[in-house]
């Protein structure tokens, strides 16, 4: 049995970033992994699903050439050949942290870990395969899975996960979709933008509840505007399941048909792990942690969507060097500096047409968090930059407190909204205010100069809003 310093039980983007760290710092690391490294973001989530999203966003454009001063172009599509180059850019990736990997000499077991016994010398690890693995301290990134709704079976043919959609080689004719959330939404746009025939079924009373309120209800209009049918305030009872046509039963009587169903109504922690002379305290199903990543049993930390903090790649990945970080400060003997992960400010980003990003409180969430608040913002309508792309829709919302005048939120949705919202988290962990902006020149033309005009609303100092 060969023993570690660090046992990493997951290879998602938490668990092998955290892995490489350790091995940057000089301690010894084993990953135990029973898929390939990457877990579900690199293989069956974020990059596959943005691969598409690229392919969609250009496929638009295509159509839209007139627009542009272009003849018009007709276009045969052909999705296999999409299917096959997200593929080839998810192979690419995974072979190439792999080879980090095997450059690092970081050894990965590729078999599923099924029990963990406490020692005096440690943890040690069963694996599926009969073997065993031992270390002086555990991270627990063993993620997520798709969570279905009860009557609804997911078989991965008829009726898919956001696993299984990513799996069709061909277009369905028609697509419904179970939830107008995040995953929901994204796979809604691209998939309209293919021409499939797309409903959404959403339980709340609009789609990406979680946004800021305004953010959600614009972009509702842009996705019926795509020609997504939309249906809020309504759940699906039954799904009766055909060869060609699934029928699913709503709460309110009526019936739609769709070739192919997408069930995305969230994801689950998995912590299948049985435990032996200790017990790991869950709360929902969740692995509960401390600031520094810590569960309550002295040794073990667990990052990621095990956590059910903020189910973000992103998120793991930041809680993973965190935990690195205080273990490192362990094993040198030094007292560990605790940095606190400030969940609010985690960027959120949603790849649909127009794209979501948001960072910090919504408006109703700083109005009840901090009362009075003063709000900015500005159109990509009024964006040079923006216009030039075609691309008018959405715009900049920026959230101050009227008492101390600290930028608490912004909200984007528009042109590259993902790539811009980094700069309203940098503002905000910054503490910063609008008039700190006061010093900072942004590019023309640019889209981030809708994100200057949008704080200088705060102080109703925008020159170029409409």
């Amino acid at each position: 049995m060969d023993k570690y310093q660090v046992l990493v039980i997951g290879g998602g983007p938490g668990g092998y970033e955290s892995a490489i760290r350790l091995s940057q710092y000089g301690i010894s690391v084993c990953v135990i992994e029973k898929e390939r490294l990457g877990g579900v973001c690199l293989n069956w989530g974020c990059i596959p699903t943005k691969t598409l999203v690229k392919s969609a966003e250009l496929l638009r454009e295509i159509h839209e050439s007139e627009s542009f001063g272009l003849p018009k172009i007709d276009l045969k599509l052909d999705y296999k050949a999409i299917f096959e180059r997200k593929n080839s850019i998810v192979e690419s990736l995974v072979s190439g942290i792999e080879y980090l990997y095997r450059k690092r000499k970081i050894p990965v077991i590729n078999s599923a870990a099924t029990k963990i016994t406490k020692s005096s010398q440690g943890f040690e690890v069963d694996l599926a395969d009969g073997s065993k693995a031992a270390a002086d301290y555990l991270i627990l990134a063993t993620g997520s899975s798709a969570k279905s709704l009860p009557g609804l079976t997911i078989d991965e043919q008829n009726v898919l996960s956001s696993t299984g959609v990513l799996k069709l080689d061909s277009l369905p004719r028609s697509l419904a979709v179970v939830g107008g959330g995040v995953i929901g939404c994204e796979f809604a746009s691209i998939f309209a933008s293919f021409g499939v025939e797309v409903t959404i079924i959403e339980f709340l009373p609009r789609l990406l509840a979680l946004e800021d309120e305004e953010i959600s209800k614009r972009f509702a209009l842009a996705m019926k505007k795509a020609g997504i049918k939309v249906h809020t305030k309504l759940g699906v009872e039954e799904i009766e399941s055909g060869k060609d046509i699934q029928k699913l039963f709503l709460s309110n009587e009526s019936v739609i048909e769709a070739e192919k169903v997408l069930i995305s109504v969230g994801r689950i922690p998995v912590f299948d792990l049985e435990t032996q002379g200790f017990e790991l305290h869950r709360e929902r199903g969740a692995l509960v942690i401390d600031e520094a990543m810590r569960t309550n049993v002295s040794g073990i930390y667990a990052i990621g969507d095990v956590t059910a903090k903020l189910q973000l790649a992103h998120t793991a990945s930041k809680q993973g060097l965190l935990a690195v970080d205080h273990i490192a400060s362990l094993i040198k003997g030094e007292e560990p500096q605790t940095h606190a992960l400030n969940y609010i400010n985690i960027p959120r980003c949603t790849f649909t047409n127009p794209e979501i990003a948001s960072v910090g409180y919504t408006e109703a969430e700083a109005k009840e968090t901090f009362g009075e608040i003063i709000i900015g913002k500005f159109p990509f309508t009024a964006s040079g930059k923006a216009m030039a792309m075609s691309a008018t829709q959405g715009f900049v919302k920026t959230i101050a407190r009227q008492d101390t005048g600290a930028l608490v939120g912004m909200h984007i949705m528009g042109p590259q909204a993902a790539e811009l919202i980094a700069q309203g988290a940098i503002m905000i962990a910054k503490n910063m205010k609008a008039e700190d902006l006061h010093d900072v020149v942004f590019a023309h033309p640019t889209l981030s100069e809708s994100i200057m005009e949008s704080v200088e609303d705060l102080l109703n100092l925008s020159i170029h809003k409409i």
